[in-house]
């Protein structure tokens, strides 16, 4: 048994005592360790689909996911139904997060889908660590201005 729990460490009672992932954006806080996400302190109720995809939209705020990124990350390589499940989750997630606050999802017609914070205008991006997220300011066009077509 002691085996074990050298090769996982991370196994069973040990699990608790790890320190907490959290990825944030605004008033969104996602608890990785604990599978919680709560917005403007509300807690959120959210699918495991719906979790992986905010989570993943976390780790790349500020930058464009295509919907094949998001099925990659999400669904996996190995996913062979329908690509408009992103759009289908996205509106999930919207219908949840936005609800409580303003909006943080953006679509980039023809590119993609973004997190963005809009507090300032500006937009986060951050590093996970145990325990929190890093954030910093990064100059951004402003909000949802069309791009050169």
């Amino acid at each position: 048994m002691a085996e074990a729990r050298e090769l996982y460490p991370d196994s069973g009672e040990h699990r608790q005592a790890a320190e907490p992932r959290l990825l944030r954006c605004g008033d969104v806080v996602l608890d990785e360790s604990r599978w919680t996400v709560h917005r403007a302190g509300t807690l959120v109720d959210l699918s495991p689909t719906e979790f992986r995809l905010l989570a993943c939209l976390l780790r790349h705020q500020g930058r464009v996911l295509t919907r094949t990124q998001l099925l990659q990350h999400v669904w996996g390589r190995g996913y062979t139904g329908q690509s408009q499940v992103v759009e289908t989750y996205v509106s999930y997630l919207r219908r949840k997060l936005h609800r409580l606050g303003p909006p943080l999802i953006h679509t980039r017609r023809g590119a993609g889908y973004l997190l963005r914070s809009v507090e300032s205008g500006s937009v986060e991006s951050g590093s996970v660590e145990s325990g929190s997220v890093e954030s910093g300011s990064v100059e951004s066009a402003g909000p949802d201005a069309p791009g050169p077509a």
